[in-house]
């Protein structure tokens, strides 16, 4: 489903080059629960932008679904968005103006009538436990809830693959447990790819595998507790 070849990105500052993704290469199996962990700065987030094609890597390939990320025109990497890969951020990203519904409409604009659209936004809602809450302003939703209608939102478009970046990092551990295991359910009965960046070893643990990041390489990737790099 995702394929990293040999990916280097980094940023030029002066006359200095700060590298952030060092000849990365890792393979992703359709169906897979794969969490990346490692310290604040060591480029997990950058990978997991690279591989959403939000960051353009300076070499390497990066492949989702058999497309050349990398080769990808900005239409094209819309396109590939909208199709394949859902998106949920540490500060949930929900506009404050909308409520819950009209944040999970958000992604489906334009593409389908509104009565379509608002029929997968409620699924959508439904399916993650915020069927009562639809029509809340996220200043009237929990933490808790506001990630969760983050969820619904990335859910709405039926994406293949789920890329999370540190879903837990705002919420205290009670609502993250319900994040994580939101997420796990949504794995085994949906058969999504998720990819999922976190720096906490226990989080980390709950997928089945687990890409240890440090300095912007790969230095452990593991199955469980068998090291299989």
């Amino acid at each position: 489903m995702i394929k990293l070849c040999n990916v280097s990105k980094y940023y030029q500052i002066g006359n200095e080059q700060l590298h952030v993704l060092k000849n990365v290469s890792l393979t992703i199996q359709e169906g897979s629960f794969i969490s990346v962990i490692g310290p604040s700065g060591s480029g997990k987030s950058t990978l997991l932008h690279s591989i959403g094609g939000l960051e353009t890597i300076n070499s390497g390939e990066v492949w989702v679904d058999g497309q050349p990320v990398h080769h990808l025109k900005e239409y094209q990497l819309a396109k590939l968005r909208l199709e394949k890969i859902g998106y949920i951020f540490q500060q949930f990203q929900l506009l404050s103006s909308s409520t819950a519904l009209e944040n999970v409409m958000m992604p489906l604009l334009r593409f389908f009538s509104t009565k379509i659209i608002r029929e997968k936004a409620e699924e959508a809602l439904i399916r993650v436990g915020l069927g009562h809450r639809m029509h809340h302003l996220p200043s009237r939703l929990s933490g808790g809830e506001q990630q969760r209608v983050a969820i619904a939102r990335a859910l709405v478009t039926k994406p293949r693959i789920i890329l999370a970046d540190e879903p837990t990092g705002n919420l205290d551990s009670e609502n993250g447990e319900n994040i994580i295991s939101l997420l796990e359910d949504i794995h085994q009965k949906d058969g999504i790819t998720i990819l999922l960046i976190t720096h906490d070893r226990d989080i980390a643990n709950r997928a089945e595998e687990v890409v240890h990041f440090l300095d912007g390489e790969i230095v452990e990737h593991r199955m469980n507790d068998f090291l299989i790099k």
